[in-house]
């Protein structure tokens, strides 16, 4: 179910590049938090491109890992990349990151209001600003 104010039990499958994300979203009022499974399938490739969140994040692995790659600086694209097999992760919303090389991967986020904006940064530095209708 979708309203313009929440989503209650809601599906999505995407792909950033050569990652299949699944998302099942159990509650989303951007104006209050998020609850969302995320499912990154099996795969030895890696998104496109770094994002950012609109929000401040609290993640829990359920089962599975992947390398997330965290980009220092857009002018540089200094990255660094940690492979994720911690139960618990913190997700500034500030901070750009991509998921690659997962083995099969289910997490749970909870997340906190939503700012108007976020960010993605190509591979060549470019950065695109979106919004709530990811424009």
């Amino acid at each position: 179910m979708k309203t313009k104010l929440f989503s209650l039990f809601k599906y999505n499958k995407f792909e950033f590049g050569n990652q299949i994300v699944s998302q099942f979203i159990i509650f989303e009022c951007k104006y209050l938090f998020s609850i969302i499974l995320f499912y990154f399938h099996k795969s030895d490739k890696e998104q496109d491109r770094y994002h950012t969140h609109a929000f401040n994040a609290h993640s829990f692995k359920i089962f599975g890992k992947y390398t997330e790659y965290v980009l220092y600086d857009e002018k540089t694209l200094e990255n660094k990349s940690y492979i994720r097999e911690s139960v618990y992760k913190y997700f500034p919303k500030d901070c750009y990151h991509k998921i690659g090389n997962s083995t099969g991967c289910l997490t749970i986020l909870f997340s906190g209001k939503w700012d108007k904006t976020w960010k993605e940064c190509n591979d060549k530095g470019e950065i695109k600003t979106l919004n709530w209708n990811r424009k």
